[in-house]
């Protein structure tokens, strides 16, 4: 049975139309599983970014909370101050040159002064109160900082904790 060439063209015909037909078919199917991939995707990175302010957000409520109290207190020290080192205290106690050099070096990270050391017995005028109204302040900063960090490495790990 011979179809001629009208036929050969026919069947050429059904033929690639068939081809085609697939490769739409399987290009629509490929799409819609991509389409689905890239839905469920962006589904997980916002389920990801929502857990991710949860945490931000107890992190910062936790902090806040905490310097809040750590300044609280260091001002209730701060005020007692004059309680506890009083006017007579500070005339009984001198604090020498000596003593501010190394605080102040200590406070600042620099090497003491070797230039100072002469006087270093000499009395500084600095007041035994105003040392203690300074150690509350640093303490008070320091305490701050430490929280700082604290909340720092409570996000690093609660947002990595995140999957």
């Amino acid at each position: 049975m011979s179809f001629g060439w009208k036929g050969s063209v026919a069947v050429g015909l059904v033929l690639a139309g068939t081809a085609w037909g697939a490769f739409t078919l399987g290009a629509a199917i490929t799409q819609g599983k991509w389409d689905a991939e890239k839905l469920t995707a962006a589904q997980h990175t916002m389920g990801v970014v929502v857990e991710q302010k949860a945490v931000e957000a107890r992190v910062v409520t936790q902090y806040v909370d905490r310097v809040r109290t750590i300044y609280k207190q260091g001002a209730t020290i701060t005020k007692e101050v004059p309680v506890y080192v009083t006017k007579e205290d500070d005339a009984r106690c001198s604090i020498n040159n000596g003593f501010v050099s190394v605080w102040n070096a200590a406070n600042a990270g620099v090497p003491l002064s070797r230039a100072a050391a002469g006087t270093a017995g000499e009395a500084s005028g600095v007041a035994l109160s105003d040392v203690a109204t300074q150690h509350a302040a640093e303490s008070q900063y320091t305490l701050e900082l430490e929280e700082r960090f604290i909340a720092l490495q409570d996000w690093a790990s609660g947002v990595s904790a995140v999957k």
